[in-house]
């Protein structure tokens, strides 16, 4: 069915506990060094779709010797770039969102943590090291997530929130609205965490541009939308109580000089951000185009697996769910194929994502599949025979 964003989402039963141990399956998304090893393959020759990074980043900037030489305090640029960007005085750069995911179960009080069933896991990864009792809501579904978090904090206030917004990989987005009010319905002590790293293409929805309420927290990511993720730049936004405990976590000199100086170019850059929007927009469509022989294929090998059209009988026919994000799309499929496609893919040094559900009916994935440049012509090509490749073979020889 589709949610009320238009994203197609799966329909079933919701999810609280036990843990949905999602695993990334192989190799990391973006990482190329490991693919490179593994499949005997030199590191410049891969295509990289395994990421929600823009392919095409915003260009480098010439970067003045000084910018080097100096410790990189915080610049007054900088830190306006950053206010003006987000909408926000409250922002704290942070060496990438994933520096604070990791600190942040250290700045709160120790109650029970209200998760997604399927996102990044290291969300999930961290509290659960800090020792946090952990609760799951499902994140494939509109309506079910709304109830299911509703009905949670409705049962007991005393938790904390996590909303990955939109969520990597299953595309789920929730109104502003809608976590403000959960906010107000936490007990004291309690927080919701909203994680917009992938927020850039449609900042309008950002809960920033709310008067949001103390208890929450914001983190953004500059380096995918960007597509800069190499300089580790990211944000969090919060009130003075948490932003006090947090500052505690970090230190001196979070961001380096270049980065900086490249970030407060590329923040300022209204008309190449507007351009870029576009561009994704196309570039997104154009891969999708490539992909819709492949994902017949697909559908044919998912409509003669019987167990799994059998756990997914409510869903329909074909891939039975799928998200198409502007930098990523999200597929449903049964974990033996999922790994078929990515490894046909990674020997033509196209590098794929395989995300693993554990605690299905049967052995399911999400495949994910990132965006290539617009102008990649030669990627572009490389893509379509690799595609062509698979769809010639046959059952047997899918190994599936």
């Amino acid at each position: 069915m589709d949610n009320k964003n238009g994203q197609r989402q799966i329909a079933g039963d919701a999810v609280s506990s036990p843990s949905p141990a999602v695993k990334h399956h192989g190799l990391h998304g973006g990482d190329i060094i490991s693919a490179s090893a593994q499949y005997q393959l030199a590191i410049e020759d891969w295509i990289d779709l395994s990421t929600g990074l823009n392919s095409d980043s915003y260009p480098l900037p010439n970067i003045p010797a000084s910018v080097f030489q100096h410790l990189p305090y915080l610049q007054p640029e900088f830190i306006s770039a950053a206010t003006s960007y987000y909408g926000s005085e409250l922002g704290i750069p942070i060496i990438g969102s994933q520096m604070l995911i990791q600190r942040l179960p250290q700045c709160v009080a120790r109650y029970p943590v209200l998760l997604p069933d399927i996102g990044y896991s290291e969300h999930r990864d961290s509290w659960r090291n800090d020792g946090f009792e952990l609760h799951y809501y499902p994140a494939k579904n509109h309506r079910q997530a709304i109830a299911s978090i509703s009905q949670a904090i409705g049962a007991n206030p005393k938790q904390h929130l996590v909303v990955i917004n939109p969520n990597n990989p299953s595309g789920l987005l929730i109104a502003p609205e809608q976590l403000i009010a959960w906010a107000g319905q936490l007990a004291a002590g309690c927080y919701v965490i909203v994680d917009e790293a992938f927020m850039d293409m449609t900042p309008q929805c950002s809960v920033l541009n709310y008067h949001w309420p103390d208890n929450m927290l914001v983190l953004r990511s500059f380096g995918k939308f960007f597509g800069l993720a190499g300089i580790r730049i990211g944000f969090v936004f919060c009130q003075a109580e948490l932003r006090a405990k947090i500052e505690q976590q970090l230190g001196l000199w979070m961001i380096n000089g270049p980065a900086q100086y490249i970030a407060t170019k590329a923040m300022l850059d209204t008309h190449w951000q507007q351009l870029a929007r576009g561009n994704i927009d196309s570039a997104a469509k154009q891969t999708r185009e490539l992909c819709a022989p492949l994902l017949v294929k697909v559908a044919s090998l998912v409509a003669a697996d019987k167990a799994f059209v059998a756990a997914n009988s409510e869903l329909g026919r074909g891939i039975p769910w799928q998200v198409e994000q502007a930098l990523f799309s999200s597929y449903l499929l049964p974990l033996a194929l999922a790994l078929a496609i990515q490894q046909h893919f990674a020997k033509a040094a196209i590098l794929l994502r395989v995300i693993h559900l554990e605690n299905q009916a049967v052995d399911t994935a999400i495949l994910r599949i990132g965006v290539l440049g617009l102008n990649d012509r030669e990627g572009h090509q490389r893509l379509a025979e690799c595609i062509l490749q698979f769809c010639k073979k046959s059952v047997l020889a899918i190994e599936y």
